[in-house]
């Protein structure tokens, strides 16, 4: 028996027990021992989006994404995506040409993709046993980081090094990213997200194929509902970061108008818990990306003072991703978007608002919400997905209509699909009054409620909303 205990941790970590999609328990006097669905995190195999791919076409198949349909080409039951898309892929024969879209299943060797999953194993360990491993000063000194890194702003690469190690290890704390944590989170993810989201957080679960619109996408490290917006200058790698809580918002709260359901039953520690292992693989993903970019890069799109590619090469990448990452969750983590006081305690004061709120949109945001959304105007995101402005006149929003979520959606715009900020107009107008941005939101609520238009349109008869 006791040989028996000792045993089955071994056999959970190396798959050999059958799995599930949920969690199983084995008690022997001992804790319970989940099993994980797979031994380790696949390394990725399917398109990757880099760069412009057009406009599309129209909207994609249920379960058929625009990247996966390139994938099929002429077996695709979209044939407008796959002519649009198969040109964009990278080739390496029967000569290298760079491309808006890069796939590793050809663009990786057999060596090249396991030392890349064995790497990935190494500092984020496997879907049993995760984590977020740091390098301690010496190791970064074996790995040479420091060569790996050009100077900034003046400041020599072993100074960046150890402000990098020092701000990771700050981050790695504060997201709680230590391993009981993730340990405990990846139970909760297995147990309610992975049939949907997959195992490495790439949308691609067994239940995902039926939804119209697809699970996010963790790999990127991109979320649309965030309540953060980088400190100025912008630093690109902080876009489309969120804040732990806008993730375990999202998770308590579901998703209006999608398939992501409420989690209303987990208590606040399984929250925090699911939270950190999201951000856990969304980290992940952003290495895995990073160095296979690089890798094929290496052959379809050569830089001057590109090496040949090494072991070496491959996770120089992945940590100097991983300690980017972990700098660029927490510096989000730190800028929270300043929503100011409503500021109209009254209807009146609310429709004014709403009115004002009107020509403010009406300047600005009527571009791409054209006739408030109803107009089809597709438009690709940074997953590579279709997306379409938002149809306002709905009222429906993902990110929660409370007025504080919309403030932070028009405040800080929504990186991945593209919508702009508009910290700029977070300035009010006079003592007492709410800023533009309030006043968009206060016309946003208004345009959702059919009551509401009709005020709207008797306070200001130049308001055309019906159609």
């Amino acid at each position: 028996m006791r040989f028996l205990r000792s045993l089955l941790p071994l056999l959970a970590v190396g798959g050999l027990l059958p799995s599930g999609c949920g969690r199983v328990e084995i008690s022997l006097d001992s804790p319970p021992v989940v099993i994980a669905t797979a031994a380790r995190y696949p390394v990725r195999s399917d398109l990757m989006a880099v760069g412009d791919l057009g406009a599309p076409p129209k909207w994609f198949s249920p379960g058929y994404l625009p990247l996966r349909t390139a994938r099929l080409g002429d077996r695709s039951p979209d044939p407008e995506f796959a002519a649009q898309l198969v040109p964009k892929v990278a080739r390496l024969l029967p000569e290298p040409r760079p491309g808006a879209i890069l796939d590793p299943e050809t663009g990786l060797t057999g060596t090249e993709r396991d030392d890349i999953g064995q790497l990935l194993d190494s500092y984020f360990g496997i879907p049993a046993v995760p984590a977020v491993k740091m390098l301690t000063a010496d190791e970064a000194k074996m790995l040479k980081l420091e060569e790996a890194l050009a100077p900034v702003k003046g400041k020599a690469p072993k100074d960046v090094v150890t402000e990098m190690l020092a701000e990771a290890d700050s981050a790695k704390g504060a997201l709680g990213l230590d391993d009981s944590t993730l340990a405990r989170g990846g139970v909760l993810y297995r147990r309610w997200c992975l049939q949907c989201h997959g195992q490495t957080g790439a949308g691609d679960g067994a239940q995902s194929v039926r939804m119209a619109a697809p699970p996010r996408d963790y790999r990127r490290g991109l979320f649309k509902f965030v309540s953060c917006f980088p400190t100025s200058p912008p630093r690109t790698g902080e876009l489309g970061k969120a804040r732990k809580d806008d993730l375990k918002r999202t998770i308590r709260n579901g998703l209006d108008g999608s398939m992501m359901p409420p989690f209303a039953q987990l208590s606040e520690r399984e929250l925090d818990d699911l939270a950190g292992y999201v951000i856990h693989l969304s980290a992940r993903g952003e290495a895995e990306f990073e160095v296979i970019a690089r890798v094929i890069g290496l052959k379809v799109s050569p830089r001057d003072d590109d090496p040949t590619y090494s072991r070496e090469f491959a996770e120089q990448r992945i940590v100097e991703k991983l300690l980017l990452t972990l700098g660029n969750w927490k510096r989000a983590a730190d800028a929270p978007i300043p929503v100011p006081p409503d500021n109209c305690p009254t209807e009146t004061d609310r429709l004014e608002s709403a009115v004002r709120g009107y020509k403010a949109f009406a300047g600005t945001c009527a571009g791409c919400h054209q006739d408030y959304g109803r107009a089809e105007q597709l438009k690709f995101d940074l997953w590579g997905t279709v997306v379409q402005p938002r149809n306002l006149t709905l009222g429906v929003y993902r990110g929660g209509r409370r007025g504080e979520d919309l403030y932070a959606r028009v405040y800080g715009g929504i990186y991945p699909s593209t919508m702009p900020d508009s910290k700029a107009k977070a300035v009010a107008p006079a003592p007492g009054k709410p800023d533009e941005i309030w006043d968009v939101v206060h016309f946003l609520q208004a345009l959702g409620d059919p009551r509401d238009r009709k005020l709207l349109q008797q306070l200001d008869p130049s308001i055309k909303i019906e159609p």
